[in-house]
């Protein structure tokens, strides 16, 4: 009996020592923890660990907008020389031809002229010259700087119009002046393209010219004239004749500017006929196998007519790429007078934009394009002929002395009828480029469509 007892207040005893440790725990626990909205946080811990369903996700957020604008041919014909001689200096002065266009240019974060001429100096006996050999006075820069323009293509068929003169001094001075260029090198090491931070979207950017037929086989020629052997390499050219040569160099230039970080890769393109309102199939074969490559944006010249816009589709993936087939004229004494096309085309142009944002999580949103139709109005001042470029809209009568067009008895008549056939060449093209860019999702539209559980039926560009 007296055993058992012992038995029963021993097996007691431990029962109640099991019941206070768990208590003390309890207590401990309690002390230790506190419960915030589900999730245990540690009184005494910076840790926080928190239930994976209460976190907000992100929303990515638009950062920037960049706009890009090109525009056409400038070609230094020998009345615009005249016009831009002051006798009383000896200099040459081309600011006024700018005057009603350049702040359209500014507007842009980047602008892009294609220089149809060469800046090979007066040294050496040489002189200035016009059509059919190009040799500008080194002003022209100065006014197409002041004007807004930071980059020029160099790739034409008239760049080797002053020989390898040409080539090299207009690359030193168009780097003197402040530009960044495309389309030709100093040396064969040098790069056939360039890569752009601007406003923090990486741009690549290359241009090409055709060549004309040699007059003897493995040689290249521009404008006719035989490219020495030196200088060949020096200038981005393709032969019609050889396009996979064109395409294999191209790739590489392509890959070299992904490497580098490039966001979009842009190509600049001289190529197509003369005066041709429309593309022919060469031009059509290229964009396609550009688009084909990956390419965003094709922006020709070289037609000095404008010619459509287009949206050309991947045959290999998802892929589209936006073509700019010619941009017509910048500037040039192409008049209606002159020329086998009479309807007053060659005095066209356009000043093409392209605007791509940035966001938060780094991504790159190609968001639209736009084209502002130019036309050239020549009328006299002073005495003297004045080559105007003047951006054009549907509502010019309002505009009309802001813009000039008064300083003619036609200019208002004539600017009327340019920006009619601009609209008609480019109109449909410009629409079905910017649906399509409009459908394309965006990063905070994703991070939307994620909370609400809806489902996107938005096409993804690759």
């Amino acid at each position: 009996m007296e055993n058992q007892q012992t038995n029963k207040i021993s097996a007691g005893t431990i029962v109640m020592i099991v019941i206070t440790t768990l208590a003390l725990v309890s207590v401990f626990v309690t002390c230790a923890f506190t419960v915030s909205k589900g999730n245990i946080v540690p009184i005494n811990n910076s840790a926080v660990v928190t239930d994976p369903q209460e976190t907000e996700p992100l929303v990515p957020v638009k950062e920037k907008t960049v706009t890009i604008g090109s525009t056409g041919d400038v070609l230094i014909h020998k009345p615009l020389l005249e016009a831009a001689y002051s006798s009383a200096t000896g200099s040459y002065d081309f600011n006024n031809i700018f005057t009603y266009c350049s702040p359209y240019m500014k507007r842009c974060d980047y602008f892009v002229a294609n220089l149809e001429t060469t800046l090979a100096g007066t040294e050496n006996g040489r002189k200035y010259s016009t059509y059919p050999l190009f040799n500008s006075p080194d002003s022209i820069a100065d006014a197409l700087k002041n004007a807004g323009v930071d980059c020029l293509l160099t790739a034409n068929n008239h760049c080797y119009d002053s020989s390898a003169l040409g080539v090299t001094r207009t690359q030193q001075i168009v780097r003197e002046k402040g530009f960044d260029y495309v389309g030709t090198r100093t040396s064969e090491q040098g790069a056939k393209y360039f890569v752009k931070n601007i406003g923090g979207i990486k741009f690549g950017f290359t241009c090409y010219t055709y060549e004309t037929d040699p007059p003897q086989a493995g040689r290249k020629a521009l404008n006719g004239i035989l490219v020495d052997t030196e200088t060949a390499p020096l200038v981005n050219s393709f032969d019609y004749n050889n396009l996979e040569a064109f395409y294999t160099d191209l790739k590489s230039q392509l890959y070299a500017m992904k490497k580098r970080g490039a966001d979009v890769l842009v190509v600049y393109l001289h190529w197509g006929i003369e005066y041709s309102l429309s593309e022919n199939d060469y031009q059509k074969n290229i964009a396609q196998k550009l688009c084909d490559m990956g390419v965003d944006v094709i922006i020709g010249g070289h037609p000095h007519v404008v010619q459509p816009v287009d949206l050309i589709s991947s045959t290999t993936s998802s892929h589209k790429t936006v073509c700019v087939y010619s941009m017509g004229n910048m500037v040039s004494n192409q008049r209606r007078q002159y020329m086998p096309i009479k309807d007053g085309h060659t005095e066209d142009g356009m000043f093409f934009t392209m605007s791509f944002s940035r966001y938060s999580d780094g991504s790159v949103v190609f968001e639209r394009i736009r084209v502002i139709p130019t036309w050239i109005h020549l009328y006299q001042e002073g005495g003297k002929n004045v080559f105007a470029i003047v951006p054009l809209s549907s509502d010019l009568d309002s505009k009309a002395d802001a813009l000039g067009l008064n300083k003619s008895s036609t200019g208002l008549a004539l600017a009327k009828g340019s920006y009619e056939r601009t609209r008609k060449l480019v109109g449909a093209g410009v629409r079905k480029c910017n649906a399509y860019l409009a459908s394309l999702p965006r990063p905070d539209e994703e991070a939307t469509t994620a909370l609400t559980g809806t489902e996107s039926t938005t096409d993804v560009a690759a």
